[in-house]
């Protein structure tokens, strides 16, 4: 894959993600779009950043290790979507009243963006570019989703959450068979 696909790669499962908690939440219908999309942009954009410098802070000789440790990190967010898909709301205990709830919500549905940081580096690609590009996507996932959330239903909810466990998986499986290829 070259750098855009690349960096497509890691956006798309983040989207398919968030996007599905959207949905949950229009459903919910207490939630403003836009401040969720801010806040989305805010945490989604930031905490892979996070898991990106502690790739960095490995020495050259563990680089082939470390994509192998990211695919591996890939397939487990995968299947953590796949069980948050299949076992209903994961925005029940989220809570925007307050500055301490809208904190602890965006930490609670940016922890993907955290896992995915480690691979995101680790293979190299542009950093900076890569967060804009996934801090972007969560802005407009984030307002389309729960501004449709109430028209779409739980049903795209859980599909939502589906394809973006489909998408992670995919995704560490494709890097793990990039990198024994190299």
């Amino acid at each position: 894959m070259n750098g855009a696909a690349h960096i497509a790669g890691f956006a798309l499962p983040l989207a398919l993600d968030t996007l599905a908690v959207a949905i949950a939440l229009g459903l919910r219908g207490d939630v403003a779009p836009l401040r969720f999309a801010l806040l989305c942009a805010a945490f989604e954009g930031a905490m892979p950043a996070i898991g990106a410098g502690l790739a960095l802070v490995l020495p050259p000789a563990f680089t082939a290790g470390a994509v192998y440790a990211g695919s591996a990190i890939l397939i487990v967010v995968g299947i953590h979507a796949f069980r948050e898909a299949s076992e209903g709301d994961e925005t029940e205990g989220l809570t925007f009243a307050s500055a301490r709830g809208m904190a602890l919500a965006g930490f609670a549905i940016s922890t993907d963006e955290l896992a995915i940081g480690f691979p995101l580096a680790a293979n190299g690609l542009p950093i900076l570019v890569t967060l804009a590009v996934i801090a972007a996507q969560s802005f407009l996932v984030a307002f389309l989703g729960v501004a449709l959330g109430r028209r779409l239903g739980r049903g795209a909810a859980r599909s939502a959450g589906t394809a973006a466990g489909v998408a992670f998986v995919g995704l560490g499986i494709v890097l793990a068979i990039e990198r024994f290829r190299a």
